[in-house]
C-alpha cells in the first residue's frame, strides 16, 4: 500500500510503500541493471508485476459499464492485420535483439510494428544521450474505456512533472493497452527511455508517476518491484532491456477495444540532421 501525503509544492509523495523493495533505489546506489536470468522471470509469470498501480474508485464518462442497460456484456475483440512473428529475435536496422516470444514449447506471438518501433526509439534515445535510463511500470483500470484518453491526460501530468524535476529535454515512451477479461481488466503496459546522464535511480520518479496516476476518489497500491529499471550504457545490457520491454508487443490481450481506438502509442522522436 502506498500512502500518499502533500508536500509544499501540493504534489503528493509516497511516504512508505509495502511490497516496494525501496533499499535498492537510493541516492546512495547506483543503478543496478538486470541480468538474463532475472529478465526471463519478470515478464514471463503470469502473476509478476513490475509495478502495478490502479485507481478502484475513478469514475469516467467514458467508461464501459455492464451495470447499464443494453451495455455489452464483454469487450469484443477486433480483428488487428499486424504482422506477427513467433521467432526468439528480430532485426532492427542491421542489428539483432533476442525478444521474449514466451517460455518452452509455447510461442508468445508479438506484433511486428509496435516492436520495431519500440526499437527504434530506443536507440534514438541512446544516440542521442550514450546513456539510456528504460523504466518499466503497468497501470491498472477500475473499469473498461472505448478510448483511451486517460492515457494522454496521464502522459501530459506525468511529463510535465519530469521536466520539471529532472530537466528532461526530450521523453521517449511506448505504452500497450491490454484486457484478459474480469480477472485482470484492461491495463497498461508502459517503458519510458529518458536521459541517462540525469537519472540514475527510480525511487523518485515512481513518487511521480504514482501522483500523475492518482484521482482525488481513487486508491492507489504497488506489487512488490525489484529493479524495474536499466541503465543502458553497453551492448550487452541494451539486448537485456530490449528482450524485456519488447513484452509489449505481444498479441495477447490486444484488440479487444473500438476500431478507432489504438491498442499501442509511441513517441516521434527523430535524429536531427
Amino acid at each position: 500500500m502506498a500512502v500518499l501525503y502533500s508536500d509544499n509544492e501540493g504534489d503528493f509523495r509516497v511516504k512508505s510503500v509495502c511490497g516496494f523493495d525501496i533499499a535498492v533505489l537510493t541516492h546512495k546506489n547506483n543503478a543496478n541493471t538486470v541480468s538474463p536470468k532475472d529478465s526471463l522471470i519478470s515478464e514471463g509469470a503470469k502473476k509478476s508485476r513490475l509495478l502495478l498501480i490502479s485507481s478502484n474508485a475513478v469514475t469516467d464518462n467514458n467508461h464501459v459499464s455492464n451495470n447499464n442497460a443494453g451495455a455489452p456484456k464483454k469487450l469484443k475483440r477486433t480483428t488487428n492485420r499486424k504482422r506477427i512473428t513467433f521467432e526468439g529475435s528480430i532485426t532492427h536496422c542491421n542489428k539483432t535483439y533476442r525478444i521474449n516470444n514466451g517460455k518452452g514449447d509455447i510461442a508468445l506471438g508479438l506484433y511486428i510494428e509496435p516492436l520495431q518501433k519500440i526499437i527504434e526509439q530506443f536507440e534514438i534515445g541512446l544516440a542521442k544521450w550514450k546513456r539510456v535510463f528504460v523504466l518499466r511500470f503497468d497501470l491498472h483500470c477500475p473499469f473498461e474505456t472505448s478510448n483511451n484518453i486517460q492515457m494522454t491526460t496521464f502522459r501530459k501530468r506525468l511529463f510535465q512533472k519530469l521536466k520539471r524535476y529532472y530537466g528532461f529535454k526530450e521523453i521517449g515512451y511506448c505504452w500497450a493497452r491490454e484486457y484478459h477479461g474480469k480477472g485482470k481488466g484492461q491495463h497498461y503496459h508502459w517503458v519510458l527511455f529518458l536521459n541517462g546522464n540525469l537519472i540514475r535511480h527510480s525511487s523518485r520518479i515512481i513518487e511521480l508517476i504514482i501522483n500523475a496516476w492518482y484521482k482525488p476518489t481513487g486508491g492507489y497500491h504497488t506489487q512488490n518491484v525489484k529493479r524495474p529499471f536499466y541503465l543502458v550504457d553497453s551492448e550487452d545490457i541494451a539486448h537485456d532491456a530490449i528482450y524485456r520491454v519488447s513484452y509489449l508487443a505481444k498479441t495477447r490481450g490486444k484488440g479487444y477495444r473500438n476500431n478507432q481506438t489504438k491498442d499501442y502509442q509511441c513517441s516521434r522522436m527523430t535524429i536531427q540532421a
